[in-house]
């Protein structure tokens, strides 16, 4: 049964169906004991970026040196550089979350050893443990379960004066290659809890807007998810991306037919080498816009006076845009990188 949502369904969903996430003005969990915790939201800005949540977009950046997001083997990956890189930290007290940190499936006793010294405490994943580093060294943190070793964290504290991003980038630099060669970790797989709602099992689903928020369903599942409402802020950034995308745009528009029929060609060599057979996500110019806006970048050029006449310059040819944009030929020879972008009289 399928049915478009157009207006407030809430006491509906609430007597059936299981609510699991921020919903509305409402917040919808369930305790341990398994009854159900409702509370109001109270939003909350997010917060600055902090030490432990630095190394994320840093291990992000090294995994996609090696592999790609939409390829298989990218979780393999990242879950490799996820547990062999150390956490490189500042002196001072830091909280971790046990699941992301010890790898703990379940709540059990487990043994954990700093040093010289074993501590058996009781654990769950989302147990948060507090750990204070007073010297610059390398800690190593293990975690034993009935006995045997479980998972084994370094954490090494760094001086003041260092950049963080840089010592993981020359950490990367030297032992990336290595990380690859080790084993795959192997833990218990975590519970993942998805904000959205369930329904019974004698109901299909709910698609549509609501007064309390957006609902899609699963692709392959009955489980729909929550979405609020995009509330679009106006940012410098948008009002220059938008005040440019139509010169970009005029400049595809008239660029000569030799250049687009060899631009097809390496449109889809490219995105056969960076993307899954979803055709729809990159189009041909969408990849025009995007080399068009990285060249302009590298070069310093005012994308606010882009046109036909007073175009990116030293850039003629479709090999000009390819190597000034820092890409890939992806098999083109020179023939076609001499492809002129534009005619001439």
């Amino acid at each position: 049964m399928k049915k478009i949502v157009t207006d407030s369904y809430l006491p509906l969903l609430e007597d059936y169906f299981h609510i699991h996430g921020h919903f509305g003005d409402n917040v919808y969990r369930k305790k341990r004991n398994g009854l159900p915790w409702v509370y109001k939201y109270v939003f909350r800005p997010k917060y600055d970026p902090t030490v432990l949540s630095r190394r994320v977009g840093c291990i992000t950046r090294a995994g996609a040196t090696v592999s790609n997001p939409q390829y298989k083997d990218y979780s393999e990956v990242i879950q490799k550089i996820y547990y062999y890189t150390p956490f490189f930290v500042y002196k001072g007290t830091y909280s971790f979350t046990c699941n992301t940190f010890l790898k703990l499936p379940m709540k059990d006793t487990y043994g954990l050893l700093t040093g010289d010294m074993m501590m058996q405490i009781k654990l769950a994943p989302r147990t948060k443990i507090s750990l204070t580093f007073n010297e610059e060294k390398s800690y190593c943190i293990k975690c034993f379960r009935h006995g045997v070793l479980f998972s084994e964290r370094e954490v090494i504290v760094i001086s003041d004066d260092e950049d963080l991003e840089s010592i993981y980038a020359e950490w990367f630099a030297e032992h990336l290659d290595e990380i690859m060669l080790l084993p795959q970790p192997r833990f218990g797989a975590q519970r993942i809890y998805r904000h959205g709602i369930e329904p019974p099992d004698w109901f299909g689903w709910l698609v549509g807007k609501t007064d309390e928020g957006i609902l899609y369903r699963h692709k392959r599942e009955r489980f729909m998810y929550i979405r609020s409402p995009y509330v679009h802020k106006p940012t410098p950034q948008c009002d220059y991306f938008y005040g440019v995308q139509p010169r970009v745009t005029a400049c595809w528009s008239v660029a000569a037919a030799g250049f687009k029929h060899i631009w097809e060609k390496y449109h889809i060599r490219w995105f056969d080498r960076n993307y899954m057979k979803n055709w729809k996500m990159v189009k041909t110019n969408n990849l025009w816009s995007k080399l068009v806006f990285q060249a302009g970048k590298i070069l310093g050029f005012d994308m606010e006076t882009l046109s036909i006449e007073h175009f990116l310059p030293g850039v003629e040819t479709i090999g000009d845009l390819i190597e000034t944009a820092n890409m890939g030929n992806y098999g083109l020879n020179i023939e076609e990188l001499n492809t002129r972008i534009f005619y001439h009289e």
